[in-house]
C-alpha cells in the first residue's frame, strides 16, 4: 500500500507509457484507454495536489469514461466498414461477376486480368474467349466456372 501512495506525478506519466505500450503487444484497444487515464491523471497532478486515494479514484473513473468514448468511436468505424464491406477483401468482390478470358484454363489452371490485377484462377478447362463467372474464393485462388450461353 506504500508503493501506491508513493506514485507522483511522473509515476503516474510512466504508467501511462507502459500502460500504452502493453497496447501495441496485446491489441484489443484497452489498454490505450486506461494509458490515456494514467497520462490524464499526471496531467492534472500538475496543477493540483492529490492525495494517492483520489488518484487512483479518478484514475479509475476516467478509465471508464475514455473506454466508453473509444468504444463510441469504435463503432463509428464498424458503420463505415459497413459502406465499403470489401475494403480489404478485394477477392470477395469479384464473387458473382462474370469475365472474358484473354488466356485459356489448362489443367484446370489459368489467369484473369481485372482493372490492374493478375488473378489466378481454377476450373474447368476453357479456350481464349470463353465467358467465366467467379462463384468463390480458394485462398488466393478463384474458383470460376463457364457461363453458358443460352440461344
Amino acid at each position: 500500500m506504500t508503493e501506491l501512495a508513493s506514485i507522483n506525478v511522473w509515476g503516474w506519466f510512466v504508467l501511462a507509457a507502459v500502460l500504452i505500450g502493453l497496447e501495441v503487444f496485446l491489441p484489443g484497444a484497452f489498454m490505450i484507454w486506461l494509458g490515456l487515464a494514467a497520462a490524464a491523471v499526471g496531467v492534472i497532478s500538475l496543477f493540483l495536489p492529490l492525495s494517492w486515494p483520489l488518484a487512483l479514484l479518478l484514475f479509475a473513473a476516467l478509465g471508464v469514461v475514455f473506454a466508453w468514448i473509444g468504444r463510441h468511436f469504435a463503432r463509428r468505424a464498424d458503420a463505415s466498414d459497413k459502406e465499403q464491406p470489401f475494403l480489404n477483401r478485394r477477392a470477395d468482390a469479384l464473387v458473382g461477376q462474370s469475365f472474358t478470358l484473354a488466356e485459356p484454363i489448362v489443367n484446370g489452371e489459368g489467369r484473369i486480368r481485372v482493372g490492374d490485377t493478375v488473378w489466378q484462377i481454377r476450373g474447368a478447362d476453357a479456350g481464349a474467349g470463353a465467358r467465366i463467372r467467379v462463384v468463390r474464393v480458394e485462398g488466393g485462388w478463384l474458383a470460376v466456372e463457364e457461363v453458358v450461353r443460352q440461344t
